[in-house]
């Protein structure tokens, strides 16, 4: 509107000029000169403005791309595994509708090749939270490669939607009849743990997909050595293969998140 009232006034500048230059007086011809130079200072402030105009347009574009690059979330440089423990290595095992988001290890398992959790080191009794995120599912790790179980958009690995398996593994706690392994049971899923499953209280706390609750129902989720050929402690939310299945606990056709998937759970009964 601004630039409008200036090049009106330009015009009606320019109209004034025309009419005293056709006097022929003397006197007429400076005041014509005069009204000459006001039309270019006033032409000069309408140039000055739309280029003032032009900068903050321009700023405009660049504060909103630079609030876009904020709001995006996802990328290596906001994950770093952490792949030694102190105490036993709870990671989230899970799948999506199309087995992408893939993660099948944890972090803390030699020579893993299918690890891309936020994983907790359970050092003693209390609660935990294990976790993936779009950053840890689309890392590139150096040792392990890209996750071949995702779909890219750019860096960014595409929104997980359902799931076909939504497990808790803390790997080396039970002593299984069936395990004949020799080595450390932190690291072996063969080797015997030290508990029984029976000795262990294991609550799940909560499931939150993009940081919102997801309801489940407590009483079929499924805990214990549910896998006999491997030492770890499992809580089965969801499995394809596994008795939750016939009755989940969860709307899992429904599950849907972008950004990350967060199981937080409690156990009790550790002598560490």
């Amino acid at each position: 509107m601004k630039a409008k009232k200036i090049l009106a006034a330009v015009t009606a500048l320019s109209l004034t000029t025309v009419v005293f230059a056709s006097c022929g007086d003397s006197a007429d011809s400076s005041s014509s000169t005069a009204a000459v130079t006001t039309t270019t200072a006033v032409t000069t402030t309408t140039t000055a403005a739309t280029t003032t105009t032009a900068a903050a347009e321009s700023a405009t574009d660049s504060a909103a791309t630079d609030s876009s690059a904020d709001s995006t979330k996802g990328g290596d440089s906001d994950y770093t595994p952490v792949k030694t423990f102190k105490g036993y290595d709870a990671f989230l095992m899970f799948g999506d509708g199309e087995w992408l988001w893939g993660n099948w290890e944890g972090q803390g398992e030699p020579d893993a090749t299918k690890a891309f959790g936020v994983d907790a080191d359970i050092t003693g009794d209390g609660e935990y939270t294990v976790s993936i995120t779009n950053a840890s599912i689309s890392y590139d790790d150096p040792d392990e490669g890209i996750n071949p179980q995702i779909a890219l958009d750019g860096d960014y690995a595409v929104g997980a939607q359902g799931c076909v398996v939504m497990c808790v593994d803390i790997i080396g706690l039970l002593n299984g009849e069936k395990l004949k392994g020799t080595g450390d049971p932190k690291t072996d899923k063969e080797t015997p743990g030290k508990y029984n499953a029976d000795d262990l209280k294991v609550e799940l706390k909560s499931i939150k997909a993009d940081g919102q609750e997801v309801a489940f129902d407590k009483a079929k989720i499924k805990y214990g050595n549910i896998e006999d050929n491997n030492n770890c402690y499992r809580i089965e939310i969801y499995n394809d293969y596994g008795d939750t299945a016939k009755d989940s606990p969860i709307d899992k056709d429904n599950l849907a998140f972008e950004d990350s998937l967060e199981i937080t759970f409690s156990i009790e009964g550790l002598s560490e």
